[in-house]
C-alpha cells in the first residue's frame, strides 16, 4: 500500500498536458476513487476477521509510518529531501492530533485515504489550473468530497454518518497538500485569474446557493439519523432548496464545462487565466451537485439514512 501511494507522488511541474484525454482520465480517476471509498471498511473487516480486532487496528498506523517512510525516500532520491523533510514534520503533527483524538483505529485509515484524495485532485486539477491557488482548491475539494463519502455511507446499512469523520478527511487533506509542497511544485503565475470571476458572478451566485443549502442539509441530515426518520424532520423547503439546486446547479455546470473545454485549447494567458477562473466554479458546483443529488435520491428511495 504504501508503494502504491509514493508511486502516485506527482514529479516536477512541467507544462500542463491538455489532451482531452488526460483530463478525462484524470477526472474520472477521482469519480472512480469517490464511489469506491466508502467501501474500504471492508478490506479492514476482511484483516480484523482474517487476523483479529488488535491486528487490523494497527494496519492504518502501519501504512501511515511506511508512507511516510517512503515519502521521505522518495524525496531524498529525487534531491528534495530537505524540502520533504520541512514538511513531514507538520504533517506528523497533524497525524498525531488526529490519532490522539480519534480512539477509534479503524478511523485512522482515512489519513492515507484522503492523502490520496488530495493527490488525484491535484493532478486533474493541475492539468488546466494557472497561477495560484492550486493548493487550495485542492484542499477545498478534497474536503467536500470526504462529506460526500460521509453522505454515501449514511446510506449503506450499518454505516454512519458523522462530523468527526468529516474533520479527519479534511485534515488528511491538509496532509496530503503539504506532502505534495514537498515534492511538487506549484502553478507558475499569479492571482490574475481572479479578474475572471466577475464574468461569471451568476455561476458564483448559484454556487453559493448550493453551498448554503448544503450547510442546512448537513445539519438536518444529523437530525434524520437521531430519528431514523426522513418525513417531519427533514424540512420541506429544504428538499425544495435541493431539487432547485440540482436543476439551476446542473444547468450551470454544463453552461461552464462547454466553455472551460473550449478556452482549454487555448494558448494564451488570458485564456488559461480565464480557465483557472472557472475551475474555481466548475470543481465545487459538481461537489455540490453530488451532495444535493445524494439526499434527493434518499427521500426517493426511501432508504434510511444512519
Amino acid at each position: 500500500m504504501a508503494l502504491l501511494i509514493i508511486s502516485s507522488i506527482p514529479g516536477e511541474m512541467d507544462t500542463p498536458k491538455r489532451s482531452p484525454l488526460s483530463r478525462v482520465v484524470s477526472w474520472a480517476l477521482v469519480a472512480v476513487y469517490t464511489i469506491v471509498l466508502p467501501h474500504a471498511i471492508m478490506v479492514y473487516k476482511a484483516i480484523e476477521k482474517g487476523f483479529s480486532a488488535e491486528f487490523a487496528g494497527k494496519v492504518p498506523l502501519a501504512i501511515i509510518i511506511l508512507s511516510g517512510l517512503a515519502y521521505l525516500v522518495f524525496g531524498f532520491s529525487a534531491k528534495k529531501g530537505t524540502r520533504c523533510l520541512g514538511f513531514t514534520i507538520p504533517c506528523a503533527i497533524i497525524v498525531y492530533i488526529i490519532v490522539s483524538l480519534e480512539p477509534n483505529p479503524n478511523k485512522h485509515i482515512h489519513i492515507p485515504e484522503y492523502v490520496l484524495m488530495s493527490w488525484l485532485l491535484f493532478e486533474a486539477i493541475s492539468i488546466d489550473y494557472r497561477g495560484k491557488g492550486s493548493m487550495l482548491l485542492v484542499v477545498i475539494c478534497s474536503s467536500m468530497l470526504g462529506i460526500v463519502d460521509e453522505l454515501e455511507q449514511g446510506i449503506y446499512q450499518n454505516r454512519f454518518y458523522g462530523w468527526t469523520d468529516m474533520v479527519v478527511n479534511s485534515a488528511s487533506s491538509v496532509i496530503g497538500v503539504l506532502a505534495l509542497m514537498g515534492v511538487r511544485d506549484c502553478a507558475v503565475g499569479d492571482w490574475g485569474w481572479r479578474g475572471h470571476l466577475r464574468h461569471i458572478r451568476v455561476s458564483l451566485g448559484i454556487l453559493l446557493f448550493g453551498a448554503i443549502g448544503a450547510v442546512f442539509m448537513c445539519v438536518y441530515l444529523f437530525h434524520v439519523k437521531e430519528v431514523k426518520g426522513f418525513w417531519g424532520v427533514y424540512p420541506i423547503w429544504l428538499l425544495v432548496w435541493n431539487c432547485l439546486y440540482l436543476t439551476l446547479g446542473s444547468a450551470t455546470l454544463l453552461s461552464r464545462w462547454h466553455h472551460l473545454s473550449k478556452r482549454a485549447r487555448g494558448q494564451q494567458d488570458q485564456e488559461a487565466m480565464e480557465v483557472t477562473a472557472h475551475l474555481w466554479v466548475v470543481c465545487p458546483l459538481a461537489i455540490l451537485l453530488l451532495m444535493h443529488a445524494l439526499v434527493v435520491l434518499t427521500r426517493l428511495t426511501g432508504w434510511e439514512f444512519g
